[in-house]
């Protein structure tokens, strides 16, 4: 709801794919029941229309009802694989399933690490939840910068009992703040050293 005012205040064309989310989310959770976790993506377009005004281009810009995509759990006796999203969902390359299963180069050095062997069984045998917990973590942390580069990424585990911890935190946005003059040189700060 709190995208709606926002997206109704644009009234300019916006060159847009329509064909492309404005705005993606992932919600990952445990269902009641004892369902299991779930994983869905949920994607939020956008539509434009030119309203007639005098001599003005005016666009009344509105948000349509959510997609829903269900990424986890797979079909009955599908295997369980890797999850991945991408935004935007054309972006070329190979995912990091089809990495793993290629021995692709880019992560060659994790997949041949022997610390690491049932974890890539697993994942190339298509039994993903089978793979031990602590060194799918590890796994994933070294993976991961390998194929990130320079973009940045997050890592968290999901506990039923615990709910989301961080392996690698989303970092805070930098706010350039204004020097204060009379802020002697290397005095304490509240802003915590950034961990890579």
């Amino acid at each position: 709801e709190k995208l709606r005012p926002l997206v109704g205040q644009l009234h300019h064309r916006i060159d847009f794919p329509p064909d492309e989310p404005i705005v993606q989310i992932v919600l990952i959770g445990f269902a009641p029941r004892d369902y299991g976790p779930e994983v869905w993506a949920v994607e939020y377009h956008m539509e434009q229309e030119e309203v007639s005004t005098r001599g003005e281009e005016y666009w009344q810009t509105r948000v349509l009802r959510p997609h829903f995509t269900q990424l986890y759990p797979p079909e009955k006796h599908a295997p369980r694989l890797l999850v991945e999203s991408r935004y935007p969902a054309g972006l070329k390359g190979p995912t990091l399933e089809e990495m793993i299963k290629s021995n692709d180069p880019r992560v060659a050095s994790v997949l041949q690490n022997g610390r690491f062997e049932k974890v890539v069984e697993n994942l190339r045998g298509g039994s993903a939840q089978k793979a031990p917990p602590i060194e799918s973590v590890d796994f994933m942390r070294a993976v991961l910068p390998l194929i990130a580069g320079n973009s940045s990424f997050v890592l968290g585990t999901m506990e039923e009992q615990h709910g989301l911890n961080w392996v690698v935190p989303p970092s805070e946005p930098v706010e350039k703040a204004q020097e204060d003059k009379n802020r002697p040189p290397g005095a304490p700060t509240l802003r915590g050293p950034i961990k890579p």
